[in-house]
């Protein structure tokens, strides 16, 4: 999941568009270490343990430069 969130910020995306490209892309799969077949976690998922690191105070501290 935090693989998910480090390419939403480097690709200044969605949740929603996130759930898109992982699924369009093999290069973002391959990243994820992701198989075909494997299923994606959807945008509320996502949105979901992004919240959560917010809620600890963690997601400044790991995207934010310092």
């Amino acid at each position: 999941m935090f693989k998910m969130l480090v390419l939403q910020q480097l690709y200044n995306i969605s949740d929603e568009e996130l759930q898109y490209q992982i699924n369009d892309r093999v290069s973002f799969m391959r990243f994820l270490g992701l198989g075909l077949a494997e299923p994606v976690p959807d945008a509320t998922t996502v949105w979901l343990f992004g919240q959560q690191l917010k809620q600890q105070g963690l997601i400044e501290e790991l995207f934010d430069p310092p």
